[in-house]
């Protein structure tokens, strides 16, 4: 998943197929909030370096598990990772701004750092373990599920009203 200039310019116009596995450090992902641990990503993909244009362009997907937290307990909860991507590298700066080019700073194009950032964004905001059981509870508190909420409001009867439902008119 690296390529420098000199060989994009050798394989000009050739398609460049890739797989690899990557693996993360332990604090990769230690600043973020949603994540915890990305295993087992495979990036599978292919390049083509066109000359006419001077860009290289890549379709890749990305397959793994993500570790993320339960939104409820913070337990670990496992989610697989799958998505796809295309960009589009230069290493000419662009004439025209609103065009979606990676320009290139060096002669080497590396897809490690955008592979990392592209399982950030997979990331789900909320993940509940899908075997829960049992919701934590405390002195005076405990944690529900919606639909209870929203059964329990039903069946509450509003104080200003309380009156109101002794009230016979025979």
């Amino acid at each position: 998943m690296k390529w420098s200039k000199t060989e994009l310019y050798q394989h000009a116009d050739e398609v460049l197929p890739f797989e690899e596995r990557i693996q993360f450090s332990a604090g990769a992902f230690q600043h973020s909030d949603r994540l915890r641990d990305v295993r087992d990503v495979v990036v599978k993909g292919e390049g083509r370096y066109d000359s006419n244009c001077n860009r290289f362009v890549v379709n890749f997907s990305i397959q793994g598990t993500m570790v993320v937290p339960c939104a409820v307990t913070l337990e670990d909860v496992i989610v697989p990772l799958e998505t796809m991507a295309t960009e589009v590298f230069s290493f000419i700066p662009s004439e025209n701004e609103n065009e979606d080019v990676e320009v290139v700073k060096g002669d080497v194009i590396e897809l490690f750092e955008l592979v990392y950032q592209l399982i950030l964004m997979e990331a789900p905001l909320k993940v509940v373990k899908p075997d829960l059981k049992e919701y934590p509870k405390g002195d005076g508190w405990e944690v529900i599920k919606e639909e209870d909420y929203e059964a329990a409001k039903k069946s509450k009867i509003d104080p200003r009203l309380a009156k109101l439902k002794d009230y016979n008119p025979q």
